[in-house]
C-alpha cells in the first residue's frame, strides 16, 4: 500500500489543496478526473446520489450542469442542500464537500452550453431527463426531431436545462494510509474564514 508521507496541514488553504490534488488526478486519472458524486435529499426525506461532471469551480464553489426536471434537481428545489465526493483512485485520495446549491447565472448557463458539442446540444432537449423510456427509438426520433428544427438556426439553451453551483460549508480532505491510519484534515466554513482540523481515521 502507498504511504502518503507529505501529511495534510491545518492551516493550509483548502482551495489550494484542491487545485493541487485536483491537478495531480487530471494528469494520473484514466477516465473522467472531474466525476463527482453528488448526494441530495428528496422532500420525503429519502437520499439519492448519482456521478455528475465538474465543469468549473472557484473560491465561490464547484459547478456542474444538468436538466432542470430531472431527479435530482427536483430533490434540489426541495432540500439545497447536497454533498459531494470526488474519489480518485488512482491516487488514493478523496475529498468530500457539504453545501448549499444556488442556480448559476443564464449568462454562464449560456456561455457553457455553447461550448458543448453539436450532439449534446440537442441531447439537452432530446431527452426528458428521468422520465421513463419506453423504447431507445422514441429518443431518437427526438433527436431527429431536434435536428430538422434547428437545422439552419443556433441550438440555444433549453429553459429546463441550467447549471449549478455548490458554495463549500465543508471540505474534508482524505488520503490513505497504511493499517487504515489513513490522514483526513476537514475544514469548516465559520464567519467567513476557513478553520481547519485533524479527524481520527
Amino acid at each position: 500500500m502507498k504511504e502518503n508521507i507529505d501529511l495534510l496541514k491545518i492551516y493550509e488553504d483548502p482551495f489550494i489543496i484542491f487545485a493541487k490534488w485536483f491537478n495531480e488526478a487530471s494528469e494520473k486519472e484514466i477516465n473522467d478526473s472531474n466525476a463527482m458524486n453528488l448526494a441530495t435529499v428528496s422532500s420525503d426525506f429519502k437520499p439519492s446520489s448519482r456521478m455528475v461532471l465538474m465543469k468549473s469551480y472557484d473560491r465561490e464553489g464547484f459547478v456542474f450542469y444538468t436538466n432542470l426536471n430531472s431527479k435530482k434537481s427536483k430533490s434540489i428545489a426541495n432540500n439545497p442542500f447536497v454533498s459531494l465526493n470526488f474519489h480518485w483512485k488512482s491516487l488514493l485520495k478523496q475529498v468530500r464537500i457539504e453545501g448549499r446549491i444556488t442556480k448559476v447565472s443564464e449568462l454562464e448557463a449560456d456561455e457553457y452550453y455553447n461550448t458543448r458539442p453539436k450532439e449534446s446540444r440537442l441531447g439537452a432537449w432530446a431527452s426528458n431527463q428521468s422520465e421513463e423510456l419506453m423504447e431507445r427509438k422514441n429518443l431518437e426520433e427526438n433527436i431527429e426531431f431536434y435536428s430538422n428544427k434547428f437545422k439552419d438556426n443556433q441550438i440555444k439553451r433549453p429553459p429546463h436545462w441550467a447549471g449549478f453551483r455548490v458554495n463549500p460549508l465543508l471540505i474534508e480532505f482524505w488520503q490513505d494510509m497504511p493499517f487504515r491510519l489513513h490522514d483526513r484534515l476537514e475544514f469548516k466554513n465559520i464567519n467567513n474564514q476557513w478553520v481547519g482540523r485533524k479527524l481520527y481515521p
